[in-house]
């Protein structure tokens, strides 16, 4: 089993039923039907002590200086406006609301351009998502004269001027330029710059959350089989491109800070301003403020722009589940067709022998090498590449499918393990069975992806490269990681405001902040000079080329099982990092104290306690490989 917290388990049984037994208890506890299931919903109440117009009146919206050219607008009071923005948000004062009305429709999901942070010199930085520019080239007389009111922001008056040309404020654009202009197609794609006056544009080039997800599974298989715990080979690392990935993201986060520490407004959007968008507004803000690197300060920087600003936790993380991560996979299919008899691999259909008497008319790989000119020999080996990519993926994919003639006996006695599986009150509405396979990934899995986490692993470069800077420690970044998947506290819980609102999140979850906050002790960097400090450092920037793999991280450690990580005193990984106490682990995750007459299983949903008796036939469980002879045939594997 791979957990998220890149735990992997192996469970060994003499009897292979008790194993099926553990695989559908798992995959039954993990799969939710909705939120309201999750152990969040059971575990208490506290409030995250959180408040926008707090916020935003402490970086100085609506008082003097620039901050008077900035207003608080309540025109998203009952998410009419953007279903996946907070109720209030941050506006330049001259814009009306019946022009944020039509300047949302340009905007991606309605996402038009907000106030996110407003520093001290007077420059902002707003956020947004795409504009729908279209194949016409669309343009939006509204949402142009808001990017030209959050411009004037810093001007004496807050009037834009009327013979300034110069192109000095940027507008982020986090994606490929490729990926920019394809949306297009589809209604979107980036700003046309001759009509925003005073700007330009800057890509990015940080990938989409598709290619995020395959470098973190990359990197996890090489994990999967490292000698030590949360060590790989610098090769297998580099294979995953995580860190180059890591490094795109602190590249951008620099170009903001370096803007708006030297007075120029900059805007950020994606594709949809959720994702990416959230990464970079965060990370500039940590550098440019020194309270987002309090405590404190990180909680609301974390409510402010991934929780108010609708971060998709449940679709980013898997909250739900789904049953189609937990699947039975036979070995033994597998050795015959990849090694052992060597007769396996022959065919017993016959095949056609060519005549010599007829020869075949030659393919067009032939007729490509035929050709004597350069795009011959190019597309000759272009039509390689692409047909051994294209073997590959059947072979991969063919390896996954079992076979419908191929009766597993266990599955006899547990037919509720099959995959296609209908309950007898649904057996009467027969279903067609589909003997091919797709090449791609499910619904369940195309909306993951490891966004929060790549924002924990750049605050762990920053908080490396700059030790003194923070108030927090590297445990609290891991116990952030940690609960993040545990669904043990409403914060990273929902994908909007709206979807929080309905599901009473604040009434009837607790908040990560209120349990951080009774162990602040435990978080605090000795190091840290705080803001009062002489030599404290007011702004800081990252540096991309100073990035290492962050092992604590991946060393696969369970605070459930403190002093049992694989290393004496339950440290994590090479770091050093301590687990904490048997009794923190406890706390941490509500466990009551360990006893001989019961065992507790924690899965995606709430805990449950099974009796356990000694006298039971069924043998216990092991931790060890996976090398039983009645397991040589069906090996189950499922992914949490």
């Amino acid at each position: 089993m791979r957990c998220h917290h890149f735990l992997f388990v192996t469970l060994r049984c003499v009897d292979v039923r008790a194993l099926y037994d553990v695989f559908a208890t798992v995959k039954q506890r993990a799969c939710v039907a909705s939120l309201a299931q999750l152990y969040a919903f059971d575990y208490g109440h506290s409030e995250s002590g959180f408040d926008m117009r707090r916020e935003f009146e402490r970086q100085g919206v609506g008082a003097e200086g620039a901050g008077r050219f900035w207003r608080l607008s309540e025109i998203n009071g009952g998410f009419q406006l953007c279903a996946t923005y907070p109720a209030l948000v941050g506006v330049p004062a001259k814009i009306s609301d019946t022009t944020l009305t039509y300047a949302a429709r340009y905007r991606s999901k309605g996402r038009l351009p907000v106030l996110s942070y407003l520093h001290a010199n007077g420059a902002s930085m707003t956020r947004a998502s795409q504009p729908m520019v279209g194949l016409k080239q669309a343009r939006s007389v509204q949402d142009e004269k808001l990017v030209e009111a959050i411009l004037a922001t810093s001007e004496p008056d807050g009037t834009p001027p009327r013979f300034k040309y110069e192109r000095e404020h940027i507008i982020i654009d986090a994606r490929p330029t490729t990926n920019a202009v394809a949306n297009r197609a589809v209604g979107a794609g980036s700003e046309n710059m001759d009509h925003y006056r005073r700007c330009r544009k800057e890509y990015l080039g940080i990938d989409n959350i598709h290619v995020m997800r395959d470098s973190l599974n990359k990197l996890a298989e090489s994990l999967q089989h490292a000698p030590s715990a949360g060590v790989v080979a610098r090769i297998q690392g580099s294979k995953s491109a995580w860190l180059g990935h890591i490094e795109n993201i602190l590249v951008g986060a620099r170009s903001i800070v370096e803007a708006i520490d030297a007075g120029r407004h900059v805007l950020v959007h994606c594709s949809d301003g959720w994702d990416r968008t959230a990464q970079l507004t965060s990370l500039a803000q940590l550098c440019l403020d020194p309270h987002f690197r309090t405590l404190a300060g990180f909680a609301t920087l974390v409510e402010k722009e991934w929780v108010a600003f609708g971060h998709q936790f449940t679709l980013r993380c898997g909250h739900l589940g789904h049953a189609d991560r937990f699947r039975v996979t036979r070995a033994s299919r597998r050795r015959s067709s990849s090694g052992g008899d060597s007769t396996s691999n022959v065919s017993s259909e016959p095949r056609d022998e060519p005549d010599p008497e007829d020869p075949a008319p030659p393919g067009l790989d032939a007729l490509l090498q035929s050709g004597t000119t350069m795009f011959g020999r190019f597309a000759s080996r272009a039509l390689r590449g692409v047909q051994s990519r294209i073997s590959s993926a059947i072979q991969a994919a063919s390896d996954n499918l079992d076979d419908p003639d191929d009766v597993d006996p266990f599955f006899a006695e547990y037919p509720e393990l099959q995959p296609d599986y209908m309950a007898p009150d649904a057996a009467a509405t027969p279903q067609r069975r589909s003997n091919g396979f797709r090449l791609g990934r499910a619904k369940h899995d195309h909306e993951t992806s490891p966004v929060f986490q790549q924002f924990l692993d750049c605050v762990f470069q920053l908080w490396v490269q700059h030790p003194t800077m923070f108030e927090f420690n590297e445990r609290f970044l891991l116990d952030l990681f940690y609960h993040l998947h545990t669904a043990q506290f409403g914060t990273f819980l929902a994908n909007n405001m709206k979807e929080r609102a309905a599901l009473g999140l604040a009434q009837r979850t607790a908040s990560v902040w209120a349990w951080v906050r009774g162990r602040e002790s435990e978080y605090k960097n000795p190091l840290y000079q705080g803001d009062a400090s002489k030599r404290a450092v007011r702004v800081i920037v990252p540096n991309p080329k100073f990035v290492q793999y962050w092992s604590a991280l991946f060393a696969g450690c369970d605070p459930a099982f403190a002093g049992e990580c694989g290393s004496s005193g339950g440290s994590c990984g090479s770091s050093g990092v301590s687990c904490g106490s048997s009794s923190h682990a406890r706390d941490a995750l509500s466990l009551p104290p360990s006893s001989s007459s019961s065992a507790v299983v924690v899965a995606a949903g709430k805990e449950e306690e099974s009796p356990t008796d000694s006298s039971n036939s069924t043998p216990p469980i092991d931790k060890l490989s996976i090398d039983d002879p009645l397991l040589s045939s069906n090996i189950w594997a499922s992914s949490s």
